[in-house]
């Protein structure tokens, strides 16, 4: 193995994982960047052999497993073994929507006639009909969307493509495979249990390796909630038209008539519940709001009935009345439901929008379903721990009390490496002179390091704001988020000399930029979620009620969990150097900031920019020249 190095820290993950999978148990390990934690955990995993799932929050890191990883295991094991990457269905190509896009192409524009023809020929080669194979077709393309597959749309085994469907093959080649690389989003919903036709996702007895499991509890959140949208409820108004063409009775053109109606009653609805856009908690003593729910609920309840009577006359499943049924009872649970562990929630954005009934808590059903199963569960990241400890994660996602862990240092010399610049001097973020002397001390640094850097910030507005700063005082190549796909912003980054990257909170983790494109993390204020989000608002709320104090046991940890992550986006190899800026004066002024320096890597911390322009004088210049 060429240029390997023997890791202290890596054996003792391997021996950690293969204790738990030869105990079949729960364990956590938090493993510091340059661990090597992704052979540390595939190597017991793959020789242990039993099944192996991965379960990654991004797909970088999905791609990473699979690409490199893999490979390099096959090549010096002294067994091989097989792995399949498994994605969510809407990353596979539907032979069916395939077959009725080509029945409608005259009606395309050239655009969208030029994509599909692009895809049908594709569709005769590709042997897994991964959508990501047609590298040269923007992600999102609206065309390509309606071209894979949904569950709302199928058929399941009653399908006539079914012995050809991309997505019920991956899963079949899933339940052999030795090794099965998936995201949390499947993983969750395996779990859940849901009504996704064609059995289950991913193999039940396998050992479970849980990889960025600090971002479990969100994915949960969503995925064991639900949620009715604009789009869903206008595809199930064309399902119904469609449904209403075979009958040649006056009850076709009821059926007509409520298939239209319930897409216009959902508008309404929406409207009267949220009249501009926001995200915020459902109230349902809404008069207006009240009285539209139940005229469309009646509409609702037709189609639910005449369409189950269809399906029967036509020997066909009952999807469209099951997909009604589903409606009804959600939208009854937002209005008139009394799960208290459920938080209601409407969304409006422009003409589009939903309603979502969601838990505040998941550590319950996931302790029961994830936990508690008698498999072998590793859940790893590098940010595990708060102030060193993991009870906050433990409590949140339900670990079993007494499942053993391992808290792994990363290797790195940041003694050395990197330096922590947080002002004490600075207007708290609330204060109006904030941003002038934000944008002041950025533009100072951005300076020092020649740019290569990234600046991250907790709000959008913050971001757009200090870009346009940037760009008028700065000859500094800026880019920023919103303006080119993520990957091809990293892309330019990666590739532009003193480039610096405004982003906001996709880019605080599961991005990886090694060497001297990036010396320089800025970041604007500590990231606490937003205090009028709705799902954090009913998390304070209950723990309030414990008598317990929400902004200690929730707010700080998420907190720290965050920052932790931002901080781990510079210094990702041995000869890595650079500065951490945090421009945030509570972090040094507040008795909780401890928390949060105590929290990150044992890094210099520095409060006099002029110490840190010397700084970075001495140590960044050097690589510059190499």
């Amino acid at each position: 193995m060429t240029n390997y190095e023997v890791r202290p820290e890596q054996v003792a993950m391997m021996d950690a994982v293969q204790t738990a999978i030869a105990t079949s148990d729960v364990c956590l390990i938090e493993a510091g960047t340059g661990v090597g934690k992704t052979l540390a955990y595939l190597v017991p995993s793959v020789i242990s052999g039993r099944q192996t799932v991965v379960a990654t929050g991004t797909k970088a890191l999905m791609d990473q497993i699979y690409g490199k990883d893999v490979p390099f295991l096959n090549n010096v094991l002294a067994e091989s073994f097989t792995a399949v990457l498994l994605k969510g269905r809407s990353n596979y190509l539907c032979l069916t929507r395939l077959k009725e896009a080509r029945v409608k192409i005259s009606s395309l524009n050239d655009e969208d006639r030029a994509i599909l023809t692009r895809v049908r020929k594709w569709a005769l080669r590709t042997d897994n009909g991964d959508i990501a194979e047609l590298a040269d077709l923007p992600e999102g393309t609206p065309m390509l969307r309606t071209l894979t597959s949904s569950v709302e749309d199928c058929g399941g085994r009653m399908c006539p493509d079914f012995a050809d469907c991309f997505v019920y093959k991956a899963r079949a080649r899933a339940l052999k495979a030795d090794l099965v690389i998936t995201n949390h989003h499947l993983l969750i919903a395996d779990m859940a249990l849901s009504e996704d036709p064609g059995g289950p996702i991913l193999p039940a007895e396998a050992n479970l390796i849980i990889d960025e499991a600090h971002g479990l509890e969100d994915v949960a959140t969503e995925l064991l909630g639900r949620t009715l949208t604009s789009h869903q409820v206008s595809e199930l108004g064309k399902e119904v038209a469609e449904l209403a063409k075979l009958e040649r009775t006056f009850h076709g053109f009821e059926l007509k008539n409520a298939a239209s109606g319930i897409v216009k009653g959902f508008a309404g609805f929406l409207a009267a519940l949220a009249p501009t856009d926001t995200r915020r908690k459902l109230e349902s003593n809404n008069p207006k709001a009240k009285a539209l729910w139940h005229e469309l609920d009646i509409d609702l309840e037709a189609i639910e009935l005449r369409t189950l009577e269809i399906a029967k006359e036509l020997d066909r499943a009952p999807d469209v009345s099951t997909k009604t049924a589903q409606a009804r009872a959600l939208l009854a649970e937002v209005m008139v439901g009394f799960d208290t562990n459920l938080i209601r929630l409407v969304e409006r954005k422009g003409r589009f929008g939903a309603v979502s009934a969601l838990p505040v808590t998941v550590s319950e059903i996931l302790e029961e379903k994830l936990f508690l199963t008698g498999r072998p569960v590793i859940l790893t990241s590098a940010t595990l721990t708060v102030d060193g400890s993991t009870e906050f994660l433990r409590s949140r996602l339900g670990v079993p009390e007494g499942a053993p862990e391992l808290v792994l240092a990363s290797p790195f010399n940041f003694q050395k490496q990197a330096i922590i610049y947080a002002p004490k001097e600075l207007p708290a973020p609330d204060s109006a002179l904030y941003f002038e002397h934000f944008i002041n001390e950025t533009m100072s640094l951005l300076t020092a390091t020649h740019g290569r850097a990234f600046v991250l910030f907790t709000s959008r507005a913050a971001m757009l704001r200090a870009t346009q700063a940037a760009r008028s005082e700065l000859t500094l190549p800026i880019l920023c988020q919103g303006e080119a796909p993520r990957h091809e912003l990293l892309r330019q980054f990666k590739a532009t000399k003193g480039a610096c990257l405004f982003g906001t909170a996709s880019f605080w983790e599961g991005v990886d930029v090694v060497g001297d494109a990036l010396s320089l993390v800025i970041i604007d204020r500590l990231p606490f979620d937003p205090p009028d989000d709705p799902i954090l608002q009913a998390r304070v709320e209950l723990l309030t009620e414990a008598g317990r104090n929400s902004f200690k046991e929730y707010n700080i940890p998420l907190a720290v969990i965050k920052l932790r992550q931002g901080f781990g986006r510079l210094i990702r190899s041995r000869t890595d150097r650079g500065i951490v800026a945090i421009l945030d004066s509570r972090i040094r002024t507040r008795s909780y900031g401890n928390i949060f320096l105590r929290s990150l890597p044992p890094a210099p911390v520095l409060d006099d920019l002029e110490e840190v322009k010397d700084w970075a004088k001495q140590n960044l210049k050097k690589r510059r020249r190499r």
